[in-house]
């Protein structure tokens, strides 16, 4: 019987929790589809590339749909038991509200488990594999980063032109700028221009009636480095075009590389308190997932049979005010103010705590904020219901 209740209130949520999940991501996929569509353009097979470029996609925002669904998809499912009489049926026959809700502390686990899995070995890679494709179709197809009107970020430079002709790889008037190892920067501008492939993915441009320069790391113009030229050649993509190894920064290492990024050349470049507070990120966002079936409860628990939408609004309330918390340890942790563990885990903890107590509460049959006991509700909405269903046989 137990088994069968367990089965029973699991398959009560699954469904909803996935058709959520599908849709968070496929309103999140949609912001990044018109990014996509411009970079394959120019590609030889562009549906391939863009199946590719979504399926890299999908391991980050699954992580970001995960919290959201499961919790929305708790609220409504407990609160459709309420209303039902399943749950007043299910404590008046003896069964506590701890033992309702064990089942879903367990799915809860194996999502925290899965979250686990997801931020911290295939998002790196998924993100990684995202931005070596993005590098391959632009090193393909170089006419792809030259957008009309629009400052393009493309293989450590900045260009913008007023206008493109594909057909001709002639552009109106060019801006360039380029950043070098050393952190000076070489700009170059001209009245027109055009794209030249001198070899199968190794462009040149040719800029005519422009200026050029230097500006050091100081953010200072070398006056011996300014030139006016009437037309300039200059290769657009380097020799080498491979792409760089995985730790580009610290959204691409796994988690037991974030812990050790001062003792590894992977991430010479990630200061090892933003790795180290990225790895708290990580696991207390997992760790939050274990409490949002006692929040749900509490949020959703209706011994009514008026359905209230209340509860889902705290739910996107919570979620809401939950990712700016995060976000704001994120970016002070990371300044190596203090430490990490000292900022996420205390918050995680205090939600924890404040969860279960609301829970507590509510298990031993009292309402939230005062009152009487809830044991008369609940044996009465029981009984309402058997009257009832006698008076309709």
């Amino acid at each position: 019987m137990i088994a069968k209740l367990d089965r029973y209130l699991i398959r009560s949520l699954v469904g909803l929790f996935a058709g959520l999940t599908v849709l968070a991501i496929a309103l999140l996929l949609l912001e990044r589809l018109i990014r996509i569509i411009e970079i394959v353009s120019g590609s030889s097979n562009t549906a391939l590339a863009a199946a590719l470029m979504v399926a890299n996609l999908i391991p980050h925002y699954l992580d970001l749909a995960i919290p959201g669904a499961f919790l929305i998809a708790m609220i409504v499912t407990i609160d459709r038991l309420s209303r039902s009489g399943e749950i007043v049926a299910l404590m008046a026959a003896g069964v506590s509200l701890y033992r309702i809700v064990l089942p879903y502390v367990g799915f809860a686990a194996m999502l925290a488990l899965m979250s686990l899995l997801i931020s911290g070995f295939l998002q790196p890679l998924s993100r990684y594999s995202y931005r070596q494709i993005v590098h391959n179709m632009q090193n393909e197809s170089v006419i792809t980063a030259f957008q009309e009107s629009k400052f393009v970020q493309f293989d450590g430079r900045i260009v913008w032109t007023d206008s493109v002709a594909p057909s001709t790889r002639r552009l109106g008037q060019t801006f360039i700028l380029e950043t070098r190892p050393d952190g000076s920067r070489t700009f170059l501008t001209g009245g027109s221009g055009r794209l030249t492939e001198v070899e199968r993915g190794k462009w040149v441009i040719t800029l005519d009636a422009g200026s050029g320069g230097t500006i050091g790391r100081q953010g200072t113009i070398d006056e011996g480095d300014r030139l006016e030229f009437g037309e300039l050649t200059w290769p657009i993509n380097s020799d080498e075009t491979a792409f760089r190894p995985r730790g580009g920064d610290e959204r691409e290492l796994f988690l037991p590389e974030l812990l050790s990024v001062g003792q590894s050349e992977r991430a010479a470049n990630i200061s090892p308190e933003v790795a180290v507070a990225d790895f708290h990120d990580r696991t207390s966002r997992a760790a939050l997932l274990l409490v949002m079936p006692l929040i749900a409860v509490v949020l959703g628990l209706n011994l009514g049979r008026i359905p209230r939408s209340s509860g889902v609004v705290l739910g996107i309330l919570f979620l809401l005010g939950v990712q700016k918390v995060f976000e704001y340890l994120l970016a002070i942790s990371g300044e190596g103010g203090v430490p990490a563990w000292s900022v996420f885990w205390p918050f995680v903890g205090m939600v924890g705590v404040t969860a279960l107590l609301l829970f507590q509460r509510l298990a031993t049959r009292r309402l939230l904020f005062g009152g009487p006991r809830i044991r008369a509700q609940t044996r009465a909405a029981y009984l309402a219901e058997g009257g009832r269903a006698s008076a309709s046989s």
